[in-house]
């Protein structure tokens, strides 16, 4: 027992150490599923998994996921006086359709945290990002075709940076100064970002324990954040010095190469992907280079089953995203998660051509010996039928040709021996008529 506690208290402090420091940025870390690790719209990494033995039709999965940190101190020694709370909780959705040639991959997330602290007496949100994507392949072959996608990325709610007192805030570009202990960064749903891409798709590499995959292709950009405020530097001498954010609008060539996968019998699931898009048409009011506003995106995650409703995950993103803001933009997070997962039925794995061969011909075989018992029960009850009795029915025979008739033999008598012949009678002359 008090080893969970302690596992649950260091993935709370990890997160809510995450967490503090991604309010100084523009956007929060993406939700992280349970051993999952998820995609946000910097790092395109949804894989392409047309599998002709995977199940034709619409597939559907959710998970919702918990996390909680309680710690209290009363005359502790190098502890702060009072209680702290972390809580967060997160849903993650995927509804997907697989037709022949054609994949529609559509996934959703939502990720909460509030954190308390005896310095600060009030909950403040820490985490706050919704995710949509839509992606469509179609498959020329089964590792490459063309695709297209969609994404959004925002915030749900009002978005404040509280301390325990006053605090002096510069402005970066006119270098004004205000004091708030309550000081707001961004409005609800503020940034809102939309990208939009389309070109080809690559997938050589395709195992449980590996995929390696990448996309080239053209791409949009679209972020809504006129009068937003992004903290820049917190070490500045006369206070926490903040940049006012405008819109931005980009199109170009975007790159985008990454690798996930599997391992110890599926209980770790990671991922890797970086992203660049060149924006060759842009907004930009100081006329900078392509390369200097070339948008750079790298996420890397990892996450560790313990139980089907336990996981540890872990989450890193470094974003360069110079015409939005001039800094380069890392987030991290741990945490310990309690899920529930709800899926459509998951298939066998797939077998190997080598066992559906074997399949086949066994089949086949199988087929072959069952006509051969066919006709030969058949022959027998053709040629082998039974009286009642028992005795065996001759087989039917021809009627044969009728016979001649039977002519009688002639008699001979044999001639008698030492018998004097008999000499013919004299002939008779008749009487002279007066």
């Amino acid at each position: 027992m008090r080893k969970t506690l302690a596992i649950l208290s260091l993935a709370g402090a990890g997160a809510f150490a995450s967490q503090a420091h991604a309010q100084s940025t523009t956007t929060a870390p993406a939700p992280i599923a349970t051993a999952k690790p998820s995609t946000t719209s910097y790092v395109t990494g949804d894989t392409p998994l047309r599998d002709i033995k995977k199940p034709q039709g619409l597939s559907y999965g959710i998970t919702l996921s918990a996390n909680v940190n309680v710690a209290s101190n009363k005359s502790v020694v190098g502890q702060i006086e009072g209680n702290s709370v972390l809580f967060g909780a997160s849903a993650l959705g995927s509804i997907n359709y697989l037709r022949d040639r054609h994949e529609w991959l559509n996934t959703g997330s939502l990720a909460e945290t509030w954190s308390r602290t005896p310095a600060i007496d009030t909950f403040v949100k820490s985490n706050d990002v919704l995710n949509v994507d839509s992606l469509y392949n179609y498959f020329l072959r089964e590792w490459t075709g063309p695709f297209l996608r969609a994404a959004v990325q925002s915030a749900i709610l009002r978005t404040q940076r509280i301390t325990s007192g006053q605090t002096t805030y510069v402005n970066s570009e006119t270098g004004a100064l205000s004091s708030a202990s309550r000081f707001n960064l961004s409005d609800s749903f503020q940034p809102f970002t939309l990208n939009e891409s389309t070109g080809w798709f690559f997938q050589p590499i395709r195992s449980d324990v590996l995929n390696a995959y990448g996309r080239i292709g053209l791409g949009g950009r679209h972020t809504w954040a006129d009068g937003a405020r992004a903290i820049t530097d917190e070490d500045d001498e006369r206070g926490v010095v903040y940049t006012v954010l405008k819109d931005v609008h980009q199109a170009g060539a975007e790159l985008f190469g990454g690798i996930d996968g599997k391992a110890v019998q599926g209980s770790l699931l990671y991922n890797l992907g970086i992203s660049a898009l060149f924006p060759f048409a842009n907004n930009d009011d100081q006329d900078r280079s392509i390369a200097k506003l070339t948008k750079i995106g790298v996420q890397a995650a990892a996450g560790m089953k313990v139980t089907s409703w336990l996981s540890v995950n872990y989450q890193l993103k470094v974003i360069r995203d110079i015409q939005l803001v001039d800094a380069i933009q890392v987030q991290n997070a741990l945490l310990l998660s309690i899920s529930y997962t709800a899926s459509s039925a998951t298939p066998d794995k797939p077998k190997t051509d080598a066992e559906l061969a074997k399949e086949r011909i066994a089949a086949l075989e199988s087929a072959l010996q069952t006509a051969e018992e066919r006709a030969a029960a058949a022959e027998q009850r053709l040629n082998s039928s039974t009286y009642p009795t028992g005795t065996p029915e001759p087989a039917p025979q021809l009627e044969p040709p009728a016979a001649p008739p039977v002519q009688a033999p002639a008699t001979t008598v044999p001639p008698a021996t030492n018998v004097t012949p008999v000499p013919p009678p004299a002939p008779v002359t008749p009487a002279p008529q007066p």
